[in-house]
């Protein structure tokens, strides 16, 4: 296959650029979230410095988490060609993969070296699987929504 047909097939079944700005909206809401998230269980009272780590922990997870889904959730929302589902889903793992993967080394109390050591690296790799259920499910509901959508458009369009 040559390359031209090849790019062809590629733009056929994706919208590349609305992918790419989904990319950056989901990773830019995710960081956003976690902070946020993480905010707010700083103010929260706790038993103990153990519960107030995992609180910690587990806010900025899951509001990474929440801003991956709505970022996929919106680009299944958003694109004109393709399946919203997959180009959903790659939005929110590429999110993962160039923002907060990078995001969480850089904020974490370990040098660089130890989080790009065999072991940093399969944690991240590891992480990519519930942050991949996030994207998955924001795909999943942004795909449904826009079906729904385009349905109602298409009827009222054949009622006139």
């Amino acid at each position: 296959m040559s390359s031209e047909r090849h790019t062809k097939v590629i733009k056929d079944r994706l919208d590349p650029s609305r992918v790419a700005i989904a990319t950056g909206v989901a990773g830019g809401l995710g960081v956003g979230l976690a902070a946020a998230f993480l905010r707010h269980a700083e103010d929260t009272a706790h038993v103990g410095p153990t519960s107030a780590t995992l609180d910690e922990a587990f806010s900025a997870f899951f509001g990474a988490g929440v801003g991956l889904a709505l970022g996929s959730a919106l680009c299944a929302l958003s694109i004109r060609r393709g399946s919203p589902l997959l180009s959903g889903l790659l939005a929110g793992l590429a999110a993962y993969v160039l923002v907060l993967a990078p995001a969480l080394m850089y904020i974490d109390d370990v040098t660089l070296a130890e989080d790009l050591s065999p072991g940093g690296l399969g944690f991240l790799a590891f992480l990519l699987l519930p942050f991949g259920v996030f994207a998955l499910l924001g795909a999943t509901v942004g795909g449904f929504i826009a079906s729904v959508l385009d349905r109602d458009r298409m009827q009222k369009r054949h009622q006139h």
